[in-house]
C-alpha cells in the first residue's frame, strides 16, 4: 500500500520513470498533514448569534415568570418527607442540599439533617405556612427573602418558570459551618 512506502526522494523519483504516460503519481503520506485542521473543523458562531438561539431567546422572553419568595431553613430528612407529601396539594417549590454527618446541625440515620430552600408564590404564603407547621415545622421562623427575577442561580430560574411545584435535591452532601473539634465527634459517634 502507498502509505507504507518511505518518504524519501529516491523512491518517488524510481516510481515516476516506471509510471506509464499520463500518470500523477500519489503524494507520500508525509506530505499530507498539515498544521492547520483545514475546512473539516466546522465553524460555529458564537451564543446568541445563530438564528435557532435568537429564536429561542425571544420565546423564552415571551415566557412568563413567577414571582417567587424564598425561606431557608435547616431541618432533619425525616421532617422533609413530611413536608413533600404536602406539595401536590399546596403550591410551593423546594430546593435541597444534602449536610454531613460532621455538620453541627445533621448527624447520622434520624439525625441527618439538610438546607432547604422554600419557594412559593405571595398569593399562597398562608396555605406553605399552615402545611410546614402541620408537618411540625415552623416556617415562619426564617425570614422571606423576594428572589431576583434576573437571578444567575439555575435552580431560581426552573422553579420561576416552571408551573408546577418543583422538587429539586443537590447529589453532593456539603458541610455546614466550621468543623466540629474532635471531642464533639466523639461524642457524636460514640467513640
Amino acid at each position: 500500500p502507498f502509505w507504507l512506502k518511505p518518504c524519501l526522494p529516491r523512491a518517488r523519483k524510481a516510481r515516476r520513470e516506471r509510471a506509464p504516460v499520463g500518470f500523477r503519481p500519489q503524494t507520500p503520506r508525509c506530505a499530507m498533514w498539515r498544521p492547520d485542521a483545514g475546512p473539516c473543523v466546522a465553524q460555529v458562531e458564537d451564543w446568541g448569534e445563530h438564528p435557532d438561539d435568537v429564536e429561542y431567546l425571544r420565546q423564552l422572553k415571551a415566557m412568563p415568570k413567577r414571582i417567587m419568595k424564598r425561606r431557608e431553613l435547616v431541618i432533619k430528612n425525616v421532617d422533609l418527607e413530611k413536608a413533600v407529601k404536602k406539595q401536590g396539594k399546596v403550591s410551593f417549590s423546594l430546593a435541597v442540599w444534602g449536610l454531613s454527618e460532621y455538620s453541627k446541625s445533621s448527624g447520622l440515620g434520624d439525625d441527618a439533617a439538610s438546607i432547604v430552600h422554600v419557594f412559593y408564590e405571595s398569593k399562597d404564603e398562608r396555605k406553605v405556612l399552615n402545611a410546614f407547621s402541620t408537618a411540625g415545622l415552623d416556617l415562619e421562623q426564617s425570614e422571606a427573602v423576594p428572589v431576583d427575577p434576573a437571578s444567575s442561580l439555575q435552580h431560581e430560574q426552573e422553579i420561576m418558570y416552571s408551573k408546577e411545584c418543583l422538587l429539586i435535591q443537590d447529589d453532593y452532601v456539603y458541610e455546614e459551618g466550621p468543623p466540629l473539634s474532635t471531642a464533639e465527634l466523639k461524642k457524636r459517634f460514640g467513640m
